[in-house]
């Protein structure tokens, strides 16, 4: 390939990487999170699809169980399934919360991020809506992504949307070595999880400090 070819495709490929890491925060409409000691966190999974083919989340697990059946078995797929739930609906929740509370406890304004704590006078809810678990085999590696959409709303009256903005295809580390227990691929997307928790605290800067 031409230098001046490979050079215009490294420049393409990291302009579209820094989109895709770019979160809009709109310090106005978000001015109210540096006066409160403590936020509300609710995470959903509304719509949410995998893969570049935007696969439904229902026909992902399904296709999922057929594969880990015939690779392995039955118990196998059932096990993977469990594991996934697990995850979503708590590991990846908690890593997320704990690597935003850590990043913006170097802020001057920062509030606690809370899961479920409606004793807060305003929310954050946290939409997952598209992941890709990427891939850690022998010939290469691929890390996992995830893309959400946050909304802010008083607590009583979520109804009404104070900002919304989105997390587009955050993009976690794959630098574990190859390993294929406890499927690896739950450890990798919740490493995407952390790489958006973060962007989110670095674009919370500009509020709270």
């Amino acid at each position: 390939m031409p230098k001046f070819l490979f050079i215009s495709l490294f420049l393409c490929i990291s302009s579209q990487f820094t989109f895709a890491q770019h979160i809009d925060i709109d310090k106005k409409a978000l001015s109210f999170l540096a006066s409160q000691e403590k936020v509300n966190v609710v995470f959903t999974f509304d719509n949410l699809s995998f893969d570049g083919e935007n696969v439904p989340e229902a026909e992902f697990l399904q296709k999922r169980y057929v594969e880990i059946s015939e690779w392995k078995d039955k118990e196998a797929a059932k096990g993977w399934l469990v594991l996934y739930d697990d995850h979503k609906n708590a590991k990846w929740q908690e890593t997320f919360m704990n690597t935003l509370n850590e990043k913006n406890a170097e802020y001057k304004n920062a509030p606690v991020f809370n899961i479920n704590d409606d004793t807060a006078k305003y929310t954050m809810q946290v939409n997952s809506d598209w992941m890709y678990f990427g891939y850690d085999v022998i010939v290469g590696k691929e890390p996992s992504k995830v893309s959400m959409t946050l909304s802010f709303y008083e607590t009583k009256n979520p109804s009404n949307i104070i900002f919304t903005t989105k997390i587009s295809r955050a993009m976690g580390t794959n630098n574990e070595s190859y390993n294929l227990k406890d499927w690896p691929s739950f450890r990798r997307m919740g490493k995407a999880y952390t790489k958006a928790a973060y962007k989110l605290g670095q674009a919370f800067v500009r509020i709270l400090d």
